[in-house]
């Protein structure tokens, strides 16, 4: 990004009554960004505004706001999943000094330089030292990863460029963590800035031309999809691997669309003389394949196919992924169009249209049969009135890839061979019942089965801590996996020294909300001392002092998900519908980790609020205890602390439960989450009734926050 000044006048201002200006960081063809304070959490934040809707007609704004906020949501939802796409936080829009409208989002802050910074060059001579295709891979993994979780939800980047990853810290070396920027909401404003910005004469390039696919130059070698990021990820690796040097050579854009598409020499390692293994250059062959059906349909199969010619054994396997209308979309060979393949699908290596069923192990192989569907309906993103006004747009990325054919005619369908006579009528076979297969009961080391069934969830009770679990009504659960323990504090680090999710706080935070400042900090300063992050005695005690993204991260990266409210209040709660988790008896020291006289003491020591405790003994831990220190509370599948120790994070966004007649609530705003099952400083017995459930502020991290996770049998 370019050096800019401040022509908008934000320097010095504060946005949304929260967002301090500081300073320009710098500007590109789309937006101008500003390092800011958030005035709450006194922590830096980025303050992207894109400056390329500044133009937009009155009259348009609201649709414009509407599918920006759309492109938001989107961005929220892939940076919350992993750690390697920059973090969306806020987004609105902002009327400047100067009376000109810009929408802008927040993003978390980078400390660190673009990989371009640490790659280029400098007159045709390298910055960086050369790499091995091993040493390449290992640096460019978790970016991999995070395109390629990206792809399994139906999103393709487009505009791949060592300038759009950024490393954090000041060492380029394996296992530091690089971050994709500009994913998705640029791409749309490309789109949507085009139809804003006739007036001025102002030309918007879609791709940087340095590292651009066949197709985004010409259309007719297929659609730009997931792929085009395959392609222009095996040009950053390249480039990498040669100490900065690019691998498509030019100066201008005819040029750079002539070395992308030129089948004699194609712009793979060994063209320039790396040394590779035949396997690895062949991934490579088949990553930079001039035609979009030649190429790997997604970074999840390139990747692994880059790992295995690598003969990394144990690297972790890449999920097939799946859109969110259940389907992937992958090059269809045909003029370039795409097809789908519904969920559950493996990807295969070489992509095809549809196999015939592989046969068993006892018989002959049968050949793959191929079959021509017939040409998909091109159905391009609707944005309201937007998408009349932009038309058909050549070239131009959008966020969210859908099902399109690149040109030409569609093909029409094989002749059918004419009806033959059947000689021979045989009688109809005895119908044969076939029972249905079991369900399957198998789950992840570490994890219990639950066997699905209906039960009620919530609860009839009138006390007033219980009014957020009113009404009872009746639930569907399936089968399920659940860890047995919560995640520990060892656990969770060992993922953060990996560099797939981030480091747990070490100070506990929650909204002021009505509390006097002081209290506030007093509370927050007691508190910070129970982070267990860091604390080499507490390895085995429940990791708190997390955010809900961190947690769900977690699981994800682990094969796993969150449960949902309904899954944890149906483990906590039993088949048999017992009281509490352990049974019908009253709570004590043997069954959990809540408030006894050791909290009492610790919370006068600390100038707290007296609180009663919830039982009159001392159960010998202040803060988190060990996890599984509490038997006595098992659930009858063996689960342990689903009350007690830490409250816990779950899936759910919080809302009210539907009314007793049946009407929906009304949705409930703010970014809260669903925590369940008390923690060591509950003191209200109601804290370990399964149907408890609070809304907590998903940026929290705090004392008595932690998780477990969740996961479909296999």
């Amino acid at each position: 990004m370019a050096e800019a000044v401040d022509r908008f006048g934000l320097v010095g201002t504060l946005v949304a009554d929260k967002y301090f200006i500081e300073r320009v960081v710098g500007e590109g063809g789309f937006g101008i960004v500003y390092r800011a304070n958030h005035r709450i959490w006194d922590e830096p934040v980025a303050v992207k505004c894109f400056t390329a809707l500044s133009n937009a007609p009155v009259e348009m704004r609201e649709e414009l706001l509407e599918a920006f906020v759309r492109e938001g949501k989107l961005l929220t939802a892939l940076s919350s999943r992993t750690t390697g796409i920059v973090q969306a936080r806020d987004i609105g829009t902002l009327t400047t000094p100067g009376g000109v409208w810009l929408p802008y989002m927040v993003l978390e802050w980078l400390d660190g330089r673009p990989l371009e910074s640490w790659i280029g060059h400098d007159d045709g001579k390298p910055r960086s030292q050369e790499r091995s295709a091993l040493e390449t891979f290992n640096l460019m993994d978790g970016c991999a990863r995070a395109l390629a979780l990206a792809h399994g939800r139906g999103v393709a980047h487009r505009d791949i460029k060592p300038a759009n990853f950024f490393v954090l810290g000041d060492t380029l070396a394996p296992g530091v963590v690089i971050k994709v920027l500009d994913f998705g909401i640029a791409k749309v404003m490309q789109s949507q800035a085009r139809t804003a910005m006739q007036a001025t004469g102002t030309q918007i390039s879609s791709f940087t031309p340095t590292y651009g696919a066949p197709e985004q130059f010409d259309r007719s070698y297929g659609a730009t999809g997931p792929w085009t990021d395959v392609y222009q990820m095996a040009l950053v690796l390249v480039e990498i691997m040669r100490g900065g040097l690019p691998a498509l050579e030019g100066e201008q854009f005819i040029q750079f669309a002539f070395a992308t598409q030129n089948t004699q020499r194609r712009p793979t390692p060994r063209t320039f003389g790396i040394t590779i293994s035949d396997a690895v250059e062949a991934v490579f062959q088949k990553a930079l394949a001039v035609k979009v059906v030649d190429r790997y349909p997604n970074m999840g199969e390139f990747w692994t196919g880059l790992a295995a010619a690598l003969e990394l054994k144990e690297y972790p396997a890449i999920q097939a992924g799946e859109t969110t209308l259940g389907q992937t979309v992958v090059p269809d060979g045909q003029g370039g169009g795409l097809k789908t393949r519904r969920s559950g699908e493996l990807l295969a290596q070489q992509p095809v249209l549809t196999m015939s069923a592989p046969p068993t192990p006892a018989s002959p192989p049968v050949p793959a049969t191929v079959v021509t569907p017939p040409a998909p309906t091109v159905k391009p993103m609707a944005v309201g009135a937007i998408a009349a006004i932009v038309g058909a747009l050549v070239a131009v990325g959008v966020a969210v890839f859908v099902a399109t054919r690149g040109g030409g005619e569609a093909e029409k369908p094989p002749e059918q061979p004419p009806p033959v006579e059947a000689k021979v009528v045989e009688p109809p076979k005895p119908e044969v019942k076939v029972e249905p297969p079991k369900p399957p009961t198998s789950c992840p080391d570490g994890m219990a089965f639950v066997t699905g069934k209906n039960f009620f969830m919530g609860t009839e009770s009138e006390k007033p801590v219980l009014a957020l679990a009113r009404p009872l009504h009746k639930v569907e659960i399936r089968p399920f996996c659940i860890d047995i323990y919560e995640v520990t504090t060892e656990k969770y680090e060992a993922c953060s020294d990996k560099g797939e999710c981030k480091r747990a706080y070490r100070d506990a935070f929650w909204p002021q909300g009505a509390s006097k400042r002081a209290d506030w900090d007093k509370a927050k300063a007691a508190y910070t001392t129970l982070c267990n992050a860091g604390n080499e005695e507490r390895k085995q005690h429940p990791i708190n002092c997390v955010t809900w993204a961190q947690a769900d991260e977690y699981c994800r990266v682990h094969g796993g998900r969150l449960p949902s409210e309904a899954e944890f209040e149906f483990a906590a709660r039993g088949s048999d519908g017992r009281v509490f988790p352990w049974g019908d008896g009253a709570p004590s020291p043997e069954h959990l980790n809540a408030c006894g006289t050791e909290c009492v003491a610790w919370r006068k020591q600390k100038g707290l609020p007296p609180v009663e405790p919830m039982y009159a003994a001392d159960d010998k831990f202040v803060g988190t205890a060990p996890v599984g220190s509490f038997p006595g509370g098992k659930t009858e599948n063996g689960l342990f602390d689903l009350v007690g120790n830490v409250f816990e994070w779950t899936a759910d966004r919080f809302e009210r439960y539907p009314t007793a007649e049946g009407e929906p609530a009304p949705p409930m705003p703010g970014n809260n989450r669903v925590i369940r099952g008390g923690a060591f400083n509950s003191s209200e017995p109601e804290h370990t009734d399964p149907a408890l459930r609070f809304p907590n502020d998903a940026d929290a991290h705090t004392h008595g926050i932690g998780f477990r996770c969740a996961a479909d049998p296999r």
